[in-house]
């Protein structure tokens, strides 16, 4: 991975903007090992939001339970008979959050703590980017 990107920022970026990063056009990156961690835990934060959104049905028992460093997101989804359980940190959460409320899901939406924590991770991740820099060799 590029030094200075952090995974959790690019976890977030990923997981907002499914696109932020062409693979196509940023084939070596995709080799890092870190990177292919990155891109697969923000395939699932977005499916957990298209669930808790009612792509598979009708989402029930929603909780979120904190622990000292990560939290536990339940659900169950009742048409398929399954009971998901994913264990987040909390700037997982933050997105899921931030994901779920666009989305419409109810009781599930992003605090300005969130946010905050959402943004900071982003600048991270631009600054990580060297984006003045690309932006310069342009």
């Amino acid at each position: 991975m590029r030094a200075g990107v952090e995974r959790d920022a690019l976890v977030v970026g990923m997981t907002l903007v499914p696109g932020f990063v062409s693979r196509n056009r940023s084939f070596a990156l995709f080799e890092d090992p870190e990177v292919r961690r990155a891109r697969t835990r923000s395939s699932e934060l977005r499916g957990i939001v298209s669930q808790l959104a009612g792509a598979l049905g009708h989402v029930e028992d929603l909780a979120v339970a904190h622990s000292v460093d990560r939290c536990e997101l339940r659900y169950r989804v009742p048409a398929l008979r399954i009971d998901r359980r994913a264990s987040l940190s909390e700037l997982e959460l933050a997105c899921v959050r931030y994901l779920a409320g666009r989305a419409g899901v109810p009781g599930l939406h992003a605090s300005a703590a969130d946010r905050a924590e959402i943004e900071a991770a982003l600048e991270r991740l631009a600054a990580g980017l060297h984006l003045a820099q690309i932006d310069a060799d342009r």
